[in-house]
Protein backbone atom coordinates (compact mmCIF):
# COMPACT_ATOMS: atom_id res chain seq x y z
CA UNK A 1 0.00 0.00 0.00
CA UNK A 2 1.18 3.48 -0.84
CA UNK A 3 0.77 6.40 1.55
CA UNK A 4 -2.38 8.39 0.83
CA UNK A 5 -2.08 12.11 0.34
CA UNK A 6 -3.64 13.59 3.48
CA UNK A 7 -4.47 17.17 4.38
CA UNK A 8 -2.80 16.60 7.76
CA UNK A 9 0.73 16.52 6.36
CA UNK A 10 2.59 19.69 7.33
CA UNK A 11 4.08 21.53 4.37
CA UNK A 12 2.08 19.58 1.80
CA UNK A 13 0.28 21.09 -1.16
CA UNK A 14 -2.86 19.36 0.11
CA UNK A 15 -2.75 21.19 3.44
CA UNK A 16 -1.83 24.46 1.70
CA UNK A 17 -4.87 24.06 -0.56
CA UNK A 18 -7.36 23.72 2.30
CA UNK A 19 -5.87 26.57 4.36
CA UNK A 20 -4.91 29.02 1.62
CA UNK A 21 -6.77 28.23 -1.60
CA UNK A 22 -10.24 27.09 -0.53
CA UNK A 23 -11.30 30.14 1.55
CA UNK A 24 -10.72 32.62 -1.33
CA UNK A 25 -12.75 30.36 -3.64
CA UNK A 26 -15.71 30.55 -1.24
CA UNK A 27 -15.27 34.29 -0.63
CA UNK A 28 -15.25 34.94 -4.37
CA UNK A 29 -18.29 32.70 -4.88
CA UNK A 30 -20.30 34.65 -2.29
CA UNK A 31 -19.18 38.02 -3.64
CA UNK A 32 -20.14 37.32 -7.26
CA UNK A 33 -23.58 35.74 -6.82
CA UNK A 34 -26.87 37.18 -5.58
CA UNK A 35 -27.73 34.32 -3.24
CA UNK A 36 -30.72 34.32 -0.94
CA UNK A 37 -29.92 35.27 2.67
CA UNK A 38 -30.23 31.63 3.74
CA UNK A 39 -27.82 30.37 1.08
CA UNK A 40 -25.33 33.15 1.73
CA UNK A 41 -25.45 32.47 5.46
CA UNK A 42 -24.87 28.74 4.88
CA UNK A 43 -21.92 29.43 2.58
CA UNK A 44 -20.41 31.78 5.16
CA UNK A 45 -20.93 29.06 7.75
CA UNK A 46 -19.01 26.64 5.52
CA UNK A 47 -16.26 29.22 5.09
CA UNK A 48 -16.04 29.74 8.86
CA UNK A 49 -15.72 25.97 9.38
CA UNK A 50 -12.57 25.79 7.28
CA UNK A 51 -10.06 24.67 8.33
CA UNK A 52 -10.72 23.89 12.00
CA UNK A 53 -14.47 23.12 12.03
CA UNK A 54 -16.41 19.95 11.31
CA UNK A 55 -17.31 18.37 7.99
CA UNK A 56 -21.05 17.94 8.42
CA UNK A 57 -23.03 15.25 6.57
CA UNK A 58 -24.69 16.05 3.26
CA UNK A 59 -28.47 16.36 3.34
CA UNK A 60 -29.11 17.38 -0.29
CA UNK A 61 -29.78 15.43 -3.45
CA UNK A 62 -26.20 14.70 -4.47
CA UNK A 63 -26.07 11.24 -6.10
CA UNK A 64 -23.05 10.47 -3.93
CA UNK A 65 -24.35 11.92 -0.65
CA UNK A 66 -24.93 8.51 0.89
CA UNK A 67 -21.42 7.33 0.09
CA UNK A 68 -19.82 10.56 1.34
CA UNK A 69 -21.84 10.44 4.57
CA UNK A 70 -20.94 6.79 5.13
CA UNK A 71 -17.27 7.67 4.78
CA UNK A 72 -17.67 10.39 7.41
CA UNK A 73 -19.49 7.94 9.70
CA UNK A 74 -16.82 5.28 9.25
CA UNK A 75 -14.05 7.80 9.91
CA UNK A 76 -15.14 10.04 12.81
CA UNK A 77 -11.68 11.58 12.95
CA UNK A 78 -11.93 13.06 9.47
CA UNK A 79 -11.74 16.83 9.32
CA UNK A 80 -10.65 19.48 6.87
CA UNK A 81 -7.05 19.01 7.97
CA UNK A 82 -7.19 15.33 8.84
CA UNK A 83 -8.51 13.35 5.86
CA UNK A 84 -7.52 12.15 2.38
CA UNK A 85 -7.06 15.17 0.14
CA UNK A 86 -9.22 13.86 -2.70
CA UNK A 87 -12.09 13.08 -0.32
CA UNK A 88 -11.95 16.57 1.24
CA UNK A 89 -11.95 18.32 -2.13
CA UNK A 90 -14.80 16.20 -3.45
CA UNK A 91 -16.80 16.77 -0.26
CA UNK A 92 -16.29 20.54 -0.57
CA UNK A 93 -17.85 20.79 -4.02
CA UNK A 94 -20.75 18.48 -3.16
CA UNK A 95 -21.36 20.55 -0.01
CA UNK A 96 -21.42 23.76 -2.05
CA UNK A 97 -23.85 22.13 -4.49
CA UNK A 98 -26.08 21.11 -1.59
CA UNK A 99 -26.12 24.59 -0.07
CA UNK A 100 -26.81 26.25 -3.42
CA UNK A 101 -29.54 23.74 -4.31
CA UNK A 102 -27.90 22.78 -7.59
CA UNK A 103 -29.63 19.42 -7.90
CA UNK A 104 -33.04 21.11 -7.80
CA UNK A 105 -32.45 24.46 -9.51
CA UNK A 106 -29.57 23.65 -11.89
CA UNK A 107 -27.97 27.06 -11.27
CA UNK A 108 -24.24 27.09 -12.01
CA UNK A 109 -22.85 29.39 -9.34
CA UNK A 110 -19.37 29.28 -10.93
CA UNK A 111 -20.76 30.40 -14.28
CA UNK A 112 -19.67 34.01 -13.73
CA UNK A 113 -16.04 32.95 -13.41
CA UNK A 114 -16.00 30.62 -16.41
CA UNK A 115 -17.67 33.15 -18.70
CA UNK A 116 -15.23 35.87 -17.67
CA UNK A 117 -12.28 33.56 -18.30
CA UNK A 118 -13.53 32.61 -21.76
CA UNK A 119 -14.05 36.27 -22.64
CA UNK A 120 -10.48 37.12 -21.65
CA UNK A 121 -9.16 34.38 -23.94
CA UNK A 122 -10.60 35.67 -27.22
CA UNK A 123 -7.30 36.97 -28.51
CA UNK A 124 -5.56 33.67 -27.76
CA UNK A 125 -8.45 31.80 -29.37
CA UNK A 126 -8.05 33.87 -32.51
CA UNK A 127 -4.31 33.20 -32.64
CA UNK A 128 -4.87 29.47 -32.16
CA UNK A 129 -7.46 29.29 -34.93
CA UNK A 130 -5.06 30.98 -37.33
CA UNK A 131 -2.54 28.20 -36.61
CA UNK A 132 -5.06 25.37 -36.68
CA UNK A 133 -5.24 25.04 -40.47
CA UNK A 134 -1.48 24.64 -40.78
CA UNK A 135 -1.13 21.98 -38.07
CA UNK A 136 -0.49 18.69 -39.83
CA UNK A 137 0.62 16.40 -37.01
CA UNK A 138 -0.90 14.99 -33.86
CA UNK A 139 2.34 15.93 -32.13
CA UNK A 140 1.67 19.62 -32.72
CA UNK A 141 -2.08 19.63 -32.03
CA UNK A 142 -1.67 17.67 -28.79
CA UNK A 143 0.93 20.14 -27.55
CA UNK A 144 -1.37 23.06 -28.39
CA UNK A 145 -4.17 21.24 -26.62
CA UNK A 146 -2.10 20.65 -23.49
CA UNK A 147 -1.25 24.34 -23.31
CA UNK A 148 -4.93 24.92 -22.54
CA UNK A 149 -4.58 22.82 -19.38
CA UNK A 150 -2.32 25.53 -17.97
CA UNK A 151 -5.46 27.60 -17.39
CA UNK A 152 -7.20 26.60 -14.14
CA UNK A 153 -9.63 28.84 -12.25
CA UNK A 154 -9.12 26.98 -8.98
CA UNK A 155 -5.48 28.09 -9.14
CA UNK A 156 -4.57 31.74 -8.77
CA UNK A 157 -0.83 31.85 -9.39
CA UNK A 158 0.44 33.52 -12.56
CA UNK A 159 2.27 30.41 -13.70
CA UNK A 160 -1.09 28.68 -14.26
CA UNK A 161 -1.49 30.54 -17.54
CA UNK A 162 -1.47 29.23 -21.10
CA UNK A 163 0.99 32.01 -21.89
CA UNK A 164 3.72 30.45 -19.75
CA UNK A 165 6.01 27.66 -20.91
CA UNK A 166 6.29 24.12 -19.62
CA UNK A 167 8.50 21.08 -20.10
CA UNK A 168 7.22 17.58 -20.93
CA UNK A 169 8.51 14.97 -18.49
CA UNK A 170 6.79 12.17 -20.43
CA UNK A 171 6.29 12.54 -24.18
CA UNK A 172 4.58 9.72 -26.06
CA UNK A 173 3.30 11.83 -28.94
CA UNK A 174 5.04 9.77 -31.61
CA UNK A 175 3.48 6.53 -30.34
CA UNK A 176 0.03 8.14 -30.22
CA UNK A 177 0.45 9.46 -33.77
CA UNK A 178 0.67 5.86 -34.98
CA UNK A 179 -2.39 4.90 -32.91
CA UNK A 180 -4.46 7.78 -34.31
CA UNK A 181 -4.04 6.41 -37.83
CA UNK A 182 -6.24 3.44 -36.90
CA UNK A 183 -8.73 5.21 -34.63
CA UNK A 184 -12.41 5.36 -35.56
CA UNK A 185 -13.58 6.96 -32.28
CA UNK A 186 -11.69 9.13 -29.80
CA UNK A 187 -13.15 10.19 -26.44
CA UNK A 188 -12.06 13.19 -24.36
CA UNK A 189 -12.75 13.11 -20.62
CA UNK A 190 -12.64 16.84 -20.06
CA UNK A 191 -11.21 19.03 -17.35
CA UNK A 192 -11.74 22.81 -17.31
CA UNK A 193 -14.24 25.02 -19.13
CA UNK A 194 -13.29 28.32 -20.75
CA UNK A 195 -9.83 28.43 -22.25
CA UNK A 196 -9.02 24.75 -21.81
CA UNK A 197 -12.36 23.68 -23.29
CA UNK A 198 -11.63 25.83 -26.34
CA UNK A 199 -8.32 24.05 -26.87
CA UNK A 200 -10.09 20.72 -26.40
CA UNK A 201 -12.44 21.72 -29.19
CA UNK A 202 -9.51 22.56 -31.44
CA UNK A 203 -8.27 19.00 -30.87
CA UNK A 204 -11.71 17.54 -31.62
CA UNK A 205 -12.00 19.68 -34.75
CA UNK A 206 -8.55 18.64 -35.96
CA UNK A 207 -9.27 14.96 -35.40
CA UNK A 208 -12.57 15.11 -37.32
CA UNK A 209 -11.28 17.22 -40.18
CA UNK A 210 -7.68 16.09 -40.63
CA UNK A 211 -7.62 12.37 -39.74
CA UNK A 212 -9.63 9.22 -40.29
CA UNK A 213 -11.34 9.59 -36.92
CA UNK A 214 -15.08 9.49 -37.57
CA UNK A 215 -16.39 10.28 -34.10
CA UNK A 216 -15.28 12.28 -31.07
CA UNK A 217 -17.16 12.01 -27.80
CA UNK A 218 -16.77 14.67 -25.12
CA UNK A 219 -17.41 13.73 -21.48
CA UNK A 220 -18.52 16.58 -19.19
CA UNK A 221 -19.21 16.90 -15.47
CA UNK A 222 -22.82 16.83 -14.24
CA UNK A 223 -22.39 19.53 -11.57
CA UNK A 224 -20.21 22.59 -10.87
CA UNK A 225 -16.97 21.02 -9.73
CA UNK A 226 -13.48 22.23 -8.80
CA UNK A 227 -14.61 25.73 -9.80
CA UNK A 228 -14.02 25.52 -13.53
CA UNK A 229 -14.71 21.93 -14.61
CA UNK A 230 -16.67 21.85 -17.85
CA UNK A 231 -20.43 21.30 -18.05
CA UNK A 232 -22.37 20.82 -21.28
CA UNK A 233 -23.83 24.29 -20.70
CA UNK A 234 -20.27 25.68 -20.73
CA UNK A 235 -19.79 24.14 -24.17
CA UNK A 236 -22.95 25.86 -25.44
CA UNK A 237 -21.85 29.17 -23.91
CA UNK A 238 -18.42 28.89 -25.53
CA UNK A 239 -19.85 28.18 -28.98
CA UNK A 240 -22.22 31.13 -28.63
CA UNK A 241 -19.27 33.33 -27.73
CA UNK A 242 -17.22 32.08 -30.68
CA UNK A 243 -20.17 32.44 -33.06
CA UNK A 244 -20.18 36.17 -32.38
CA UNK A 245 -16.53 36.60 -33.37
CA UNK A 246 -15.79 37.10 -37.04
CA UNK A 247 -12.63 35.01 -37.03
CA UNK A 248 -14.14 32.21 -34.92
CA UNK A 249 -17.67 31.90 -36.32
CA UNK A 250 -16.68 29.38 -38.97
CA UNK A 251 -15.01 27.19 -36.36
CA UNK A 252 -18.13 27.33 -34.17
CA UNK A 253 -20.25 26.46 -37.20
CA UNK A 254 -18.08 23.44 -37.90
CA UNK A 255 -18.51 22.21 -34.34
CA UNK A 256 -22.29 22.61 -34.57
CA UNK A 257 -22.28 20.76 -37.88
CA UNK A 258 -20.17 17.92 -36.46
CA UNK A 259 -22.69 17.51 -33.67
CA UNK A 260 -25.67 17.58 -36.07
CA UNK A 261 -24.00 14.93 -38.24
CA UNK A 262 -23.35 12.69 -35.23
CA UNK A 263 -19.59 13.00 -35.53
CA UNK A 264 -19.40 14.91 -32.26
CA UNK A 265 -21.28 13.65 -29.21
CA UNK A 266 -21.70 15.31 -25.82
CA UNK A 267 -22.04 13.12 -22.75
CA UNK A 268 -22.05 13.42 -18.97
CA UNK A 269 -22.10 10.93 -16.11
CA UNK A 270 -22.40 11.51 -12.32
CA UNK A 271 -19.33 9.37 -11.68
CA UNK A 272 -17.10 11.98 -13.28
CA UNK A 273 -17.85 14.29 -10.32
CA UNK A 274 -17.80 11.59 -7.66
CA UNK A 275 -14.27 11.72 -6.29
CA UNK A 276 -13.99 7.95 -6.69
CA UNK A 277 -10.97 6.38 -8.35
CA UNK A 278 -11.44 5.22 -11.93
CA UNK A 279 -10.62 1.69 -10.81
CA UNK A 280 -14.18 1.78 -9.38
CA UNK A 281 -15.76 3.01 -12.59
CA UNK A 282 -19.41 1.88 -12.94
CA UNK A 283 -20.19 -0.66 -15.62
CA UNK A 284 -22.27 1.62 -17.83
CA UNK A 285 -19.54 4.24 -18.10
CA UNK A 286 -16.84 1.60 -18.57
CA UNK A 287 -18.83 0.06 -21.40
CA UNK A 288 -19.30 3.46 -22.97
CA UNK A 289 -15.58 4.29 -22.88
CA UNK A 290 -14.74 0.83 -24.23
CA UNK A 291 -16.39 1.91 -27.48
CA UNK A 292 -13.53 4.33 -28.08
CA UNK A 293 -10.23 3.35 -29.64
CA UNK A 294 -8.47 6.02 -27.60
CA UNK A 295 -9.64 7.78 -24.42
CA UNK A 296 -7.87 11.04 -23.63
CA UNK A 297 -8.04 12.02 -19.95
CA UNK A 298 -7.39 15.72 -19.50
CA UNK A 299 -5.99 17.39 -16.44
CA UNK A 300 -4.69 16.71 -12.99
CA UNK A 301 -7.86 15.60 -11.21
CA UNK A 302 -8.48 12.89 -13.79
CA UNK A 303 -4.86 11.82 -13.35
CA UNK A 304 -5.18 11.54 -9.57
CA UNK A 305 -8.28 9.40 -10.02
CA UNK A 306 -6.54 7.23 -12.61
CA UNK A 307 -3.41 6.34 -10.64
CA UNK A 308 -4.63 6.92 -7.06
CA UNK A 309 -4.09 10.03 -4.94
CA UNK A 310 -1.04 8.60 -3.19
CA UNK A 311 2.64 9.32 -2.69
CA UNK A 312 3.82 6.82 -5.30
CA UNK A 313 7.49 6.33 -6.08
CA UNK A 314 8.19 8.45 -9.15
CA UNK A 315 9.46 5.47 -11.17
CA UNK A 316 6.27 3.41 -10.63
CA UNK A 317 5.04 2.19 -14.01
CA UNK A 318 1.83 3.98 -14.88
CA UNK A 319 0.53 0.85 -16.59
CA UNK A 320 0.75 -1.02 -13.27
CA UNK A 321 -1.78 1.44 -11.81
CA UNK A 322 -3.93 2.11 -14.89
CA UNK A 323 -4.65 -1.43 -16.02
CA UNK A 324 -8.45 -1.56 -15.99
CA UNK A 325 -9.42 -0.01 -19.34
CA UNK A 326 -9.89 -2.05 -22.48
CA UNK A 327 -9.19 0.97 -24.69
CA UNK A 328 -5.90 2.81 -25.01
CA UNK A 329 -5.60 5.71 -22.58
CA UNK A 330 -3.80 8.98 -23.20
CA UNK A 331 -3.00 11.13 -20.17
CA UNK A 332 -2.60 14.81 -21.02
CA UNK A 333 -1.96 17.12 -18.09
CA UNK A 334 0.05 19.92 -16.57
CA UNK A 335 1.34 18.78 -13.17
CA UNK A 336 -0.67 20.48 -10.39
CA UNK A 337 -0.50 18.04 -7.46
CA UNK A 338 1.85 15.81 -5.50
CA UNK A 339 1.10 12.75 -7.63
CA UNK A 340 3.62 11.74 -10.29
CA UNK A 341 4.47 8.29 -11.66
CA UNK A 342 5.97 6.87 -14.81
CA UNK A 343 9.18 8.90 -14.72
CA UNK A 344 12.59 7.65 -15.76
CA UNK A 345 15.10 8.22 -12.93
CA UNK A 346 16.89 10.95 -14.88
CA UNK A 347 13.63 12.82 -15.55
CA UNK A 348 12.80 13.54 -11.90
CA UNK A 349 13.40 17.31 -11.54
CA UNK A 350 14.12 17.19 -7.80
CA UNK A 351 13.95 14.50 -5.11
CA UNK A 352 13.89 16.71 -2.03
CA UNK A 353 11.82 19.71 -3.08
CA UNK A 354 8.28 19.07 -4.28
CA UNK A 355 7.13 22.34 -5.84
CA UNK A 356 7.88 21.05 -9.35
CA UNK A 357 4.93 18.67 -8.96
CA UNK A 358 2.36 21.46 -8.66
CA UNK A 359 3.86 24.71 -9.96
CA UNK A 360 2.55 24.30 -13.51
CA UNK A 361 6.00 24.19 -15.10
CA UNK A 362 5.90 20.53 -16.15
CA UNK A 363 3.50 18.40 -18.14
CA UNK A 364 3.07 14.98 -19.64
CA UNK A 365 1.49 13.34 -22.66
CA UNK A 366 1.56 9.65 -21.71
CA UNK A 367 0.10 6.65 -23.51
CA UNK A 368 -1.08 3.61 -21.54
CA UNK A 369 -2.12 0.77 -23.81
CA UNK A 370 -5.46 -0.85 -23.03
CA UNK A 371 -6.00 -4.46 -22.11
CA UNK A 372 -7.22 -5.22 -25.64
CA UNK A 373 -4.14 -3.66 -27.30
Amino acid sequence: MHEQILTSKEGSFARFTIINRVPPILEDLIAHNSFSPDVEQALKGLLDAIPEGKMTPLVGASPYAEEINQTLTDNPGYGWLSAPFLFVENYLYHKIAEICGYFSNGFDYFHYKKVAEAGKGLERFSDALKKLGSISSFSDISLLNLRGNKADLSQSASYYSSDSDFELLIDHRDAVTKKIEDCFRVDLVLDNAGEELFFDLTLAHWLLSRTGVRKVKLHFKTMPYFVSDALISDYRDLLNLLSGQADAARFAGDMNRFEEEGKLELSSHPFLASGQLYSRIPRDLAEDLSGADLVIFKGDLNYRRLVGDDYHPYETKTSSLVNYFSSDVLISRILKSEVVVGLAPDMVPHREKTDWMFNGKYGEIELVEGTLA
